[in-house]
């Protein structure tokens, strides 16, 4: 399938839509927050990718190093699951420092979302916990399994259903269980209205892949 060309004026409607999108899931991790890490401090990203795990979009007040590591995880996953080990309704999770932010404290939410039973597209955040375990000063750690628990890179939900067995393992192993589970939710939240809202977007646009927004370049004159 050849991916679409953009005149100038649709290019920036789509462009325009798709960054109100990701603003939109970052203002819900705001509200729905149960930390003020996010919801004062703004230490959290939201991004939309395409399926290959390229950036389209960021939140405007995005902090720079998570949206440079974001689309990085993303292909991480892709590489460990490949498209294939993906299903609706999954939704992915890690804090891996090497496949994340390096800082396993910044806890990374992603989901695939599919059109047509298509995988087109990965909605993702990361967000910074209040507490992950380990040593209450993790800059003081002098190796990484004294910054906490350690989330390889997993499902969080598969095909929709919700491991609860990793929701009991990180609120058993830090100080603040409620807090931390629930920045997670909130970020699986804004995952989830990432995902409707592109797909609507798609909809609209008469879009069956965002390979060609991802690729477009504005040419010099």
């Amino acid at each position: 399938m050849s991916a679409p060309v953009f005149d100038a004026i649709t290019l920036e409607v789509l462009w325009t839509r798709i960054i109100s999108v990701v603003d939109e899931a970052a203002k819900a991790i705001v509200r729905t927050s149960f930390s003020t890490l996010s919801n004062e401090a703004n230490d959290f990203a939201c991004m939309l990718t395409d399926a290959r795990g390229l950036a389209l979009a960021q939140n405007t007040g995005s902090i720079p190093s998570f949206i440079g590591t974001l689309p990085a995880t993303v292909r991480h996953f892709l590489r460990a699951f490949g498209p294939e080990g993906m299903r609706p309704g999954d939704v992915l999770i890690t804090n891996d420092a090497w496949m994340g932010t390096g800082h396993m404290s910044d806890v990374s939410v992603l989901k695939p979302i599919f059109r047509a039973g298509r995988l087109v597209a990965f909605s993702a955040t990361t967000s910074h916990m209040p507490d992950i375990g380990g040593r209450l000063r993790a800059i003081e750690a002098r190796e990484v399994f004294e910054e906490g628990i350690h989330i390889p890179l997993m499902k969080l939900r598969d095909a929709g259903r919700t491991n609860d067995t990793l929701i009991e393992l990180i609120r058993a192993n830090v100080r603040t269980p409620d807090q931390t589970v629930g920045d997670i939710w909130a970020q699986v939240g804004a995952n989830e209205l990432m995902e409707r809202r592109l797909l609507a977007l798609m909809d609209d646009g008469g879009l069956d892949t965002l390979a060609g927004l991802a690729d477009e370049r504005v040419q010099a004159p």
